[in-house]
């Protein structure tokens, strides 16, 4: 034969005053209890215990410090939360100044529109005397060859179009090479193109920006080497 025992009756909570179930359906209870109502359990439980047989509160105790942990842990959820705001507030904040802006990315291939001019620059290597910069198109050789004074980490170049016989170079895709002249050595360097930032994209869960432009497409900030 089982045995069915009233939890209430046996409840170390009995006698104190407080009905530890909370307002629910009919025959159903609610045995939660929340940091405030295990501050006033315990604050009570104090008051009227038998001081020739004191309760045992280490219980209540350990389970109150449970409880701050729980809100220290809301608490800095929240802290992450507003963070997190702030973060995407500052993303958008980048990236909407750079729209309409030029920066200066790696590649070698750039497009001459009608009338228009090709900016771009050359990794300076270290100890470089001078650099020389070439721009072909299908046809061979150069259409312009340019000689640069080597600037420190970047040199930059702009060309306007003309072919090395000062002629109009005609429009489309051009590609880039240049040559860096180091201890009289002649080696190949990289080049870097300019391109308009015409928008720009949120990651929305890393906040991370894509800079969208009509000649290199979709790059991230750590494609940049520098903002015009």
């Amino acid at each position: 034969m089982s045995t069915v025992q009233n939890d209430t009756a046996t409840s170390p909570y009995a006698g104190l005053g407080f009905n530890t179930s909370k307002p629910g359906a009919a025959g159903q209870g609610d045995d939660s209890l929340d940091q405030q109502d295990f501050l006033m359990l315990l604050t009570t439980q104090l008051k009227n215990q038998d001081p020739l047989k004191p309760l045992d509160s280490t219980q209540f105790v350990t389970q109150l410090a449970q409880f701050s942990q729980v809100s220290g842990v809301q608490e800095m959820n929240a802290s992450l939360a507003a963070l997190t705001a702030g973060m995407k507030s500052s993303a958008v904040l980048d990236g909407a100044s750079l729209v309409g802006r030029y920066v200066l990315l790696k590649g070698n291939h750039a497009t001459l529109s009608d009338g228009g001019v090709i900016v771009g620059g050359v990794t300076t290597p270290t100890g470089a005397t001078s650099i020389t910069v070439s721009l072909r198109n299908e046809r061979r050789p150069p259409v312009r060859s340019r000689q640069r004074t080597p600037f420190p980490d970047t040199t930059l170049f702009n060309w306007d179009g003309r072919a090395n016989d000062g002629t109009v170079a005609p429009s489309g895709r051009y590609t880039l090479d240049a040559t860096a002249t180091v201890s009289g050595v002649s080696q190949a360097t990289d080049t870097l193109i300019a391109d308009l930032v015409s928008s720009v994209s949120i990651e929305p869960g890393t906040f991370a920006l894509t800079l969208n432009t009509p000649g290199a497409g979709a790059v991230t900030l750590a494609d940049v080497r520098q903002v015009f």
